[in-house]
């Protein structure tokens, strides 16, 4: 078993922190949480909040030399049954570290978990399982600046062998990290390259859209092969039920391979897809955005006024089906995500083979209310900007108690 540390550590000094790609960095420093169960449940012997103990507290592990006990008739391998977080924690304007909103992962996690049939942990479980793997690195925590963060990965998997078609005899619950720098590493930011998928689907209605599972990211390789092949950064999928040849524009759209998007209309409507259909993953940085901009509307009028022309239309927020055709009203687009937050659309097309369709947002490099809104969601995660009903639980410290970082204080 590892140490934790009980208060935050300085960075370690022979990491060169801000020069980190987004991967797996620095492995050989790293310790990961591991508990299992073959009840089909978590017990309290997994985690006991009354006197904060537990395997959870003491089963950390050196990441490279404690590999997993994996057989080629694990669960997981042969039926895919693992779902997964992503989470992020940094080092605020107060010297302080911030883990950003874990109780939406754990709710999501939650959704995936009653999805592929993988038992629950309980949100205290899950909270300190958070805690401790922060504190088993937290000297990998980087530090102060815009993009650097240390992420959590959480991993529920199916861990038993069997050769059937049925729950797994065995569950994993694994938190491991990884220092991250900046996404972009210092370059300009400019506006992202996308194609409009019109061949292949990502999700449909019935289907696991809305899980974090591993399925849905393994579908999104080909096509994303594919469209960089083509000159595009990403791929932006479509709702396919709706696509019907010769009228792309009434199509209606859903998300790219591992994020969200938003368009700034002329309407002073800022909108994204909504989650009804269950074909959409909710991101936590797309909830963020949409409290944020509830919020601040006022804040962002005049960023409205400059980017769309008009003054007369109030700054909004919606969820709902978004259409092809809407981009033709936009004056920008975003995506979001917890590796890059926010990043701008810059142009929109279809390629080789399909429906022709062809835009380029007239803020292609970062529009007014992209920037703004991206400069707001940052305050709020450095305080910079004082907290609000909203936000007072966004920034828990994990270097607290465990009850208090569960109750996100």
């Amino acid at each position: 078993s590892c140490k934790l540390f009980d208060s935050l550590p300085k960075p370690r000094d022979d990491i060169d922190f801000e020069s980190l790609p987004w991967n797996l960095n620095c492995p050989e420093a790293h310790n990961y949480v591991l508990v299992k169960t073959t009840s089909g449940k978590w017990e309290q012997t997994h985690y006991d909040p009354e006197v904060d103990d537990g395997e959870v507290c003491n089963s950390i592990f050196p990441y490279v030399s404690t590999p997993l006990n994996v057989y080629p008739s694990t669960t997981s391998l042969n039926y895919g049954t693992t779902i997964w977080e992503g989470l992020k924690c940094f080092r605020t304007s107060k010297g302080r570290a911030a883990v950003f909103r874990p109780d939406m992962n754990f709710k999501r996690l939650c959704n995936g978990a009653d999805a592929l049939c993988l038992p629950k942990p309980s949100y205290e479980l899950f909270m300190r399982g958070i805690q401790s793997a922060i504190q088993a690195n937290g000297d990998l925590i980087p530090p102060y600046g815009d993009g650097m963060k240390l992420y959590i990965r959480p991993l529920l998997m199916g861990s038993g062998q069997q050769l059937g078609l049925y729950p797994s005899p065995e569950f994993s619950l694994i938190f491991y990290v990884s220092p991250t720098g900046n996404y972009f590493k210092g370059k300009a930011m400019g506006g992202l390259k996308i194609h409009l998928e019109t061949k292949y689907s990502r999700a449909s209605r019935g289907g696991l859209g809305s899980a974090k599972c591993s399925g849905n990211y393994a579908i999104t390789l080909r096509p994303l092969e594919e469209a960089k092949k083509q000159g595009f950064n990403d791929n932006l999928y479509l709702d396919l039920e709706t696509y019907k040849e010769g009228n792309l524009n009434e199509a209606i759209i859903q998300e790219l391979s591992a994020a969200n998007v938003f368009l700034v209309l002329k309407t002073g409507e800022i909108v994204t897809p909504c989650l009804k259909k269950g074909t959409i993953l909710p991101g936590v940085t797309r909830d963020s955005v949409i409290q944020l901009v509830k919020e601040v509307a006022s804040e962002l009028q005049s960023s409205f006024q400059e980017s769309t022309g008009k003054g007369d239309k109030k700054v909004f927020i919606s969820e709902r089906d978004v259409k092809v055709s809407d981009f033709l009203n936009a004056t920008e687009a975003f995506i979001t995500g917890t590796a890059a937050e926010i990043v701008p659309l810059g142009s929109l097309a279809t390629g080789e083979g399909e429906e022709n369709f062809s835009i380029t947002l007239p803020h292609e490099n970062g529009g007014p209310v992209t920037l703004k809104i991206l400069e707001i969601l940052r305050e709020v995660m450095y305080e910079k900007r004082a907290p609000t009903d909203i936000t007072k639980t966004w920034l828990p410290n994990p270097f607290t108690s465990s009850e208090n970082f569960r109750l996100l204080s």
